[in-house]
């Protein structure tokens, strides 16, 4: 069962993913959810403390439904949950996803999305070198700097094509390089 609150919480997200957080007034998302506006102040104060709900709730659910990925032992398979991480999470939260897109200046979104990718990088450069990568730190900045374009052009649905971009760079990994 759905409490209250946390209908609130998804209703507030989809209108704000959609309409963008200034655009949207808590007389709109009470309206919405079809609750007063009262009851969002009694809740959850300010709309800014909904705002900072919905982003904090949001990573949890989305460090719990990628846990698996980060614990995969074998390098290939944890560069390959990486690469399809930005599209399985903007296909399981796609209002979340374009709420942070907006937010790339917000301090609590970008606080928490730091906090969420934090043990990646070094992950991913463990991964590199014990695959024989020449600059495993380089690769690491490379395959990071491609996920958060990818990431937020799914979000946006700007193109259509990022499935195949993501099978792309997962066949340019594939294999451990040789050693010469």
């Amino acid at each position: 069962m759905i409490t209250r609150r946390q209908h609130i919480a998804n209703v507030a997200l989809q209108l704000f993913g959609e309409k963008g957080f200034d655009n949207t007034s808590t007389q709109a998302v009470a309206k919405a959810a079809a609750v007063s506006e009262a009851l969002i102040f009694k809740h959850f104060g300010s709309k800014d403390q909904l705002l900072d709900f919905i982003i904090k709730s949001g990573y949890q659910r989305i460090i719990e439904h990628n846990r698996g990925g980060m614990l995969e032992t074998d390098p290939l398979a944890f560069i390959h949950s990486v690469i399809d991480l930005p599209y399985k999470m903007v296909q399981e939260e796609p209002y979340f996803w374009k709420l942070q897109y907006r937010l790339a200046d917000y301090e609590t979104a970008r606080q928490q999305h730091e906090r969420f990718m934090r043990p990646v990088p070094a992950r991913l450069k463990a991964a590199f070198a014990q695959l024989g990568y020449a600059d495993p730190e380089k690769e690491t900045q490379l395959l990071l700097l491609l996920i958060e374009a990818l990431w937020k052009i799914e979000a946006n649905k700007t193109d259509e094509h990022v499935r195949d971009m993501l099978e792309f760079i997962k066949r340019k990994y594939q294999t451990q390089v040789s050693a010469s």
